[in-house]
């Protein structure tokens, strides 16, 4: 059993570079390298390493607020996105363009919401996102004000935030044999202690929107509603490692520019680039 947590830490300047590079693409050219390491692992680092949550300065508290108020309006644009599917010896990038509505509300506790509603003309399909940034305590935490959902503060700026989210997806469980079909017994075989089994070069399948969250963070039976937490700080959960399971590194990188707004969102799957995308805003 292992236990993940994720907070601001201390960031290499190899790191910093290498998420300054791979997000400083210009519209309307989006070029990735599939399956490229993330910076994490470039940088030698484990992607599961434990990592204490660490509160913003003041400083950073007030630049952060400054930011957010400026970003605090709607928003109209486009997006392109590269998805990398089959493995790396037969790697393929399926591009998307969509357009964009974008809602950013911000409230009297310094809460900030994102609500997107998502385009795709070629498949004429529609589709919503949504995030939440939570300012508690000193922290600054995504999708939950509880300590599950602190992220890894990249930069803070006048007119950027660069912010890194992991989460774990668990290989959910075959289904249990029908109680009509006989079950051959199976002999007893030692148990050994969870480990986790990464693909190195994972093959991964198209997917139509990022997914935020992980599974275990809902109830069963309950949709997507949120589990409510306390506004308090509690002990971390202890997160197990199944085999075939999968971890996802999303940076997401929002910057203004005079009256633009740019989202770069880049998901790692299991260490490894799975999908970038930047939507450029008005």
């Amino acid at each position: 059993m292992s236990k993940f947590f994720y907070g601001k830490g201390c960031v290499s300047p190899f790191l910093m570079t290498a998420f300054a590079c791979l997000l400083m693409i210009p519209l309307p050219t989006l070029a990735i390298t599939c399956y490229e390491p993330s910076p994490s692992v470039a940088a030698g680092e484990s992607i599961f390493d434990y990592k204490k949550a660490e509160t913003l300065s003041a400083s950073e508290q007030r630049t952060l607020q400054s930011f957010l108020k400026k970003v605090d309006r709607r928003w109209q644009g486009s997006a392109n996105r590269v998805t990398c599917v089959g493995s790396e010896q037969n790697a393929r990038q399926m591009k998307r363009e969509t357009n964009i509505s974008m809602e950013a509300e911000g409230d009297y506790r310094r809460d900030m919401t994102f609500r997107s509603e998502i385009y795709n003309p070629e498949r004429k399909t529609r589709y919503s996102e949504k995030f939440s940034l939570y300012q508690v305590d000193g922290f600054l935490r995504m999708d939950s004000r509880g300590p599950d959902g602190d992220i890894e503060i990249m930069r803070i700026g006048a007119n950027e935030l660069i912010f890194l989210q992991r989460y774990f997806v668990r290989k959910p469980k075959p289904d249990k044999p029908e109680e009509d079909k006989p079950v051959k017994p199976v002999p007893p075989i030692a148990i050994l202690p969870a480990i986790p089994i990464i693909n190195p070069l994972p093959s991964i399948q198209s997917v139509d929107e990022v997914t935020t969250q992980p599974v275990d963070r809902y109830l069963r039976g309950e949709g997507r509603k949120r589990i409510t937490r306390l506004t308090k700080d509690k002990q971390e959960e202890n997160v197990e490692y199944s085999p075939g399971g999968v971890l996802n590194e999303v940076v997401r990188h929002l910057a203004i520019k005079g009256r633009t707004l740019q989202i770069d969102i880049t998901v790692y799957t299991n260490g490894y680039l799975a999908s970038s995308e930047k939507w450029h805003l008005r």
